[in-house]
Parts: C-alpha cells; sequence; structure tokens
C-alpha cells in the first residue's frame, strides 16, 4: 500500500477490526462517561439528506443500549484534514445528518491528523451563523494523543500509526508487537495491521521490528504480499511471451489474487500449455 493510502487507512482499518476503538478514543479526549457492556456497531458511512449533494463520512460508528437497541450516541471518524470548503460545509452536515439517521441525541466528531501543523487548521471552529451554534472539531495528532500507558491492543496500534508512540524504542516496539497478537484478530486481519505498522514506521523502527524474535508471525504478511506481487507478474509475463492470449478477464483474475499458491500454480501451467484457458481450466 502507498504510504499516503496508509496514512489515511490506518485508523479506519482499526476502527472497521474493532468499532469500540471509536468509544475509547472519546472517552479519553471527552471524558464522556459511557458505561462498560454497551452495544457498538459500524454503520453507514453514507449521511445524504434529501437533497441530491452526496456527503460521505470515512467512519461512522452507533453505540446503543444492548436491551432497548436505543441509539445513544454517534461517533464520526475522519482521517485526515479536509480542504478548508469540506470542512466548513460537510463537517456540520455530518454530524446533523447522523442525529436525523441514525436517531440519537449525540452526535460527535474526532478528526485523525498524523500532521500536527495540518491538526491545527482542522481545530479551528467552525460557525454555524445562527447564534450560539459553533463546531468545535476534536483534533487528534501526535501531539494531542490518547496516553498509552494502559491503553488496550487497538487503541495502542492506533497510537503507533498516528504515530504518537517511539518505535525506536525496544520496549515500544515489542509492546506494538504484543498488540498485534493481543486483538484476536483473524490471521488475515493480523497481516493487515502488521503491513500498516511497518509502513507506518521509520526506517530505523522498521529494522527493529524486523529483527525482533517474532519476525516470522510478525513479517509473514508484508514479505508475502512481496511474493504475491512477483508472482502476479511472473505470470501475466509468461503467457505474453508465449503469446497465449489471456483475455480480459483472466487478467484480472491474476491482478486480483491474493493467493500465493494459486498463482504458483497457473504460472507452472503457463510454461506449458497451449492456451490460457488451459492455464485457467479450474
Amino acid at each position: 500500500m502507498p504510504k499516503l493510502t496508509v496514512t489515511h487507512e490506518a485508523p479506519l482499518e482499526l476502527i472497521k477490526q474493532h468499532p469500540a476503538l471509536a468509544v475509547d478514543l472519546l472517552r479519553a479526549v471527552t471524558g464522556m462517561p459511557l458505561r462498560a457492556g454497551l452495544d457498538v456497531r459500524l454503520a453507514s458511512t453514507s449521511l445524504n439528506t434529501v437533497t441530491p449533494v452526496q456527503y460521505s463520512a470515512d467512519s461512522v460508528v452507533v453505540v446503543s443500549d444492548p436491551d432497548t437497541r436505543e441509539a445513544l450516541v454517534a461517533i464520526i471518524v475522519e482521517s485526515q484534514g479536509r480542504d478548508e470548503r469540506t470542512k466548513k460545509f460537510s463537517w456540520p452536515v455530518y454530524l446533523a445528518s447522523a442525529r436525523r439517521e441514525i436517531g440519537c441525541d449525540s452526535a460527535f466528531l474526532i478528526v485523525v491528523c498524523p500532521d500536527p501543523a495540518e491538526a491545527e487548521g482542522c481545530r479551528e471552529v467552525i460557525p454555524l451563523g445562527h447564534p450560539g451554534l459553533e463546531l468545535w472539531p476534536i483534533v487528534i495528532d501526535p501531539e494531542h494523543a490518547p496516553s498509552g500507558e494502559e491503553a488496550g491492543p487497538y487503541m495502542l496500534l492506533f497510537l503507533a500509526c498516528l504515530p504518537a508512540l517511539d518505535m525506536e524504542n525496544p520496549a515500544v516496539a515489542r509492546r506494538v508487537l504484543t498488540a498485534i497478537r493481543d486483538t484476536g484478530a483473524s490471521y488475515a486481519e493480523r497481516k493487515t495491521l502488521s503491513t500498516i505498522i511497518l509502513v507506518r514506521a521509520s526506517e530505523v523502527a522498521r529494522r527493529l521490528l524486523e529483527t525482533m524474535e517474532w519476525k516470522s508471525d510478525f513479517i509473514e504478511g508484508y514479505e508475502e504480499r512481496g511474493r504475491v506481487a512477483t508472482r502476479r507478474k511472473d505470470v501475466l509475463k509468461v503467457l505474453d511471451v508465449r503469446r497465449l492470449g489471456p483475455t480480459e478477464a483472466q487478467r484480472a483474475r491474476v491482478e486480483a489474487s491474493t493467493d500465493l499458491a494459486q498463482l504458483d500454480q497457473w504460472f507452472e501451467r503457463s510454461l506449458t500449455a497451449a492456451t490460457a484457458a488451459e492455464v485457467f481450466k479450474d
């Protein structure tokens, strides 16, 4: 993943895997006393009104009473800042639309900014014109982030990719490695988390992570992505060199595949097959 994309997507992926992270962030930055045991789920990111203008937030989390199913709080998380017009006009719409669509009294906007300078711009109060109505965005950046002292696994990973942790410190790096395991996420999700942390880490921190005793568990997903990308190129190159004439659909299958074993099989077949159809006969 390109670094810019990971910078934007990292907090959203963490919330996608663990929506309760949004609640933890809200508690940490506002002190809001949300009790434990509430139902927390992702909601649609579409916050359209009856007008034809499209409004789509990065992530929307709904906190509900587990017994009555009543929606108590909506948490909108925006990753990085937006242009001045989007910030000025869209952010207030997100909050108003979330309250209307979800049917809750309280809606909060949390903006995640890895760049402290950009964060200052995002903190600017947005006056809404009506007397007494102003939007004060809640902004988290590396210099204004929750404490990592007693952070849970996903909060710790959030702080690592913000970045608000000294990942060049071996003790901190080991805590982050432990956090990936402690999430209890699936193997595929852990691979995604590993990739995010590696891409967001500095060169020094990356070298440190790669030398730690859990290298095979942590780096495997990152290295496998490289092997998969290389094998995709190998398959397509042989198909072209041997003039087997793969269809656009067959090329798309190769380019979309993340299964290294399947790619290896296609590669072996492509060396001897008489047609592209033989390569993809399964």
